[in-house]
């Protein structure tokens, strides 16, 4: 018996199932029959919602940095009395999802580092306007010395990457890290 769902209910259906057999079996065997076989539809349901299984990918990731930086733009947005405050709350944050995140297993596995860093690339690109303004309240509010927002909302977000992406570290480590650096820096 065929059961309809809503696309956008039956496209995250996709994205999930693909994310985790690409975690499982690796991107490269991973089929879009073997997507369509994991949610229970047939492989031509999957090209109605995506041209490809790349297409599916960059979808997936897209979406993935979105949902991550959410609670990190919505701090970005609060107004705090110091920047020690905006740094406890992004430390906070970091250290209770690090590890957690939804699609972790996938981007961290061992031959994954292209993906890993595709996907850190998305989120800077998404975080970066949030920054550069949040950057700008800082400076406005006589927080931070330096006016070159944009060079300064790029070298703090792609400047952390490598400390972020170490998987050798705690994330108490990547956050103690990150924030001497940026003490410095401000």
């Amino acid at each position: 018996m065929r059961i309809s769902k809503d696309p956008e209910v039956r496209k995250q259906e996709m994205i999930d199932a693909a994310m985790q057999l690409f975690a499982e079996k690796g991107y490269e065997a991973t089929t879009m029959s073997d997507i369509a076989k994991a949610v229970g539809v047939v492989p031509g349901l999957c090209y109605k919602y995506f041209e490809s299984k790349h297409e599916l990918y960059h979808v997936a990731v897209k979406k993935y940095a979105k949902e991550c930086m959410q609670p990190v733009i919505a701090i970005l947005n609060s107004e705090e009395d110091s920047l020690e405050l905006y740094m406890e709350k992004l430390t906070e944050h970091f250290r209770m999802t690090d590890g957690n995140e939804k699609y972790h297993s996938f981007f961290h596995k061992k031959g994954n580092e292209m993906f890993n860093m595709q996907m850190s690339i998305m989120i800077c690109e998404y975080v970066l306007p949030h920054m550069e303004k949040f950057l700008e309240k800082l400076y406005q509010r006589g927080m931070i010395k330096e006016g070159n927002f944009k060079a300064l909302a790029r070298f703090g977000m792609y400047g952390q990457l490598p400390i972020l992406n170490d998987e050798s570290l705690s994330p108490k480590e990547k956050t103690e890290q990150i924030c001497t650096l940026i003490n410095k820096l401000f």
